[in-house]
């Protein structure tokens, strides 16, 4: 297979010669958007810039979340009152949504795709509202809202769960189940004086949930398995960030202390695999691991994005251009036999 680097020459130089050509879209790309009102997506295997998008600092706060849509077309961003879809061929967005009425006055921190549309969109808000948006016709529209601000302000969502549109997690503590068709909300677990920071969830190929896990503002990793929560404390400090591997086997955190951890899990149980760490990481943002769980991808304070590999715990790539904390950090890569089976 030719590499990315290839694919995008090529790609660019048949563009030039026939714009009005289909383009074929890269097979995987890694985008991170940073405190510097600036989104980058590059070539992951190379490290090789793809696009830059620069918002307008009048208008727009810092990016709370990104989200490539399942066939990697469309990349969702949201930040203060504002939800934006982007093309990732273009540098313009799709379309917006910025506040016009009372109910969108505040941050929007989370969003992620529902299922495997790429026509709609679930995001969370600091009103504690979550809410389902559809754009068949690059119309963004909400069409559902779920009041669940009772339970505090929604800091992560998840999408994964079959049985729930989204699983969310509040400052207050909560992880809830969400169903968008019917406004049911289900309290699924509550930790006191914690708050959710981050939530990620894994099910098998028959869509049997496996695996919820959670990093709460205290450090602490939450696991739900088999009708069971359990808790390990692993940062000394702020929690930021948690993330599965694409098995469910690993999951990998991220605090204040500047540490990665990677932990193994075994039914209920959490063992701890490895600790990264580097002069760099400050405060660590953002995880993503590669599908083939080789290679873990990292955004932290100092405005540049690493590739680890994990099979030697080394910097394999380093991804420049922010120069400002990376808080979020979106990857997609294409895989042929899961989109067939998803088709």
């Amino acid at each position: 297979m030719r590499n990315l680097r290839e694919l995008g020459s090529a790609y660019n130089r048949k563009l030039d010669a026939n714009p009005d050509q289909e383009m074929k879209f890269p097979t995987a790309l890694l985008a991170a958007a940073g405190l510097d009102n600036k989104i980058y997506v590059w070539y992951p295997e190379t490290g090789e810039p793809y696009k830059e998008y620069e918002l307008d600092q009048q208008i727009d706060s810092q990016v709370n979340s990104l989200k490539f849509s399942p066939d990697g077309r469309l990349l969702a961003v949201t930040g203060y009152e504002v939800l934006r879809v982007y093309d990732v061929h273009s540098t313009s967005p799709l379309t917006t949504m910025s506040n016009n009425s009372d109910s969108n006055s505040k941050n929007i921190t989370c969003v992620s795709f529902r299922g495997n549309d790429p026509t709609s969109l679930i995001t969370g808000g600091e009103d504690g509202f979550c809410r389902l948006w559809q754009f068949p016709r690059r119309n963004l529209k909400q069409t559902r809202e779920v009041n669940c601000s009772l339970y505090g302000v929604i800091n992560c969502l998840t999408s994964k769960h079959p049985e729930y549109n989204a699983v969310v997690g509040t400052q207050l503590g909560f992880i809830l189940g969400m169903n968008l068709s019917d406004d049911r909300v289900t309290r699924l677990f509550h930790q006191k004086a914690h708050g959710i920071q981050s939530i990620d969830c894994y099910a098998d190929k028959h869509n049997y949930v496996l695996r919820i896990v959670a990093m709460t503002n205290t450090g602490t990793l939450l696991s739900y398995h088999n009708d069971q929560w359990t808790d390990k404390k692993v940062h000394d400090k702020f929690g930021l960030c948690c993330v599965l591997s694409q098995d469910g086997q690993f999951v990998a955190t991220g605090g204040s202390d500047g540490k990665i951890v990677i932990l193994r899990l075994e039914g209920t149980n959490i063992f701890e695999h490895h600790t990264l760490t580097d002069n760099h990481l400050k405060w660590v943002w953002c995880l993503q691991f590669s599908y083939d769980g080789k290679f873990l991808f990292v955004s932290a304070s100092d405005g540049i994005v690493q590739m680890w590999s994990l099979k030697d715990l080394s910097v394999k790539r380093h991804y420049r251009g922010h120069n400002k904390s990376v808080a979020s950090l979106a990857l997609f890569e294409f895989r042929q036999k899961h989109m067939q089976h998803h088709s």
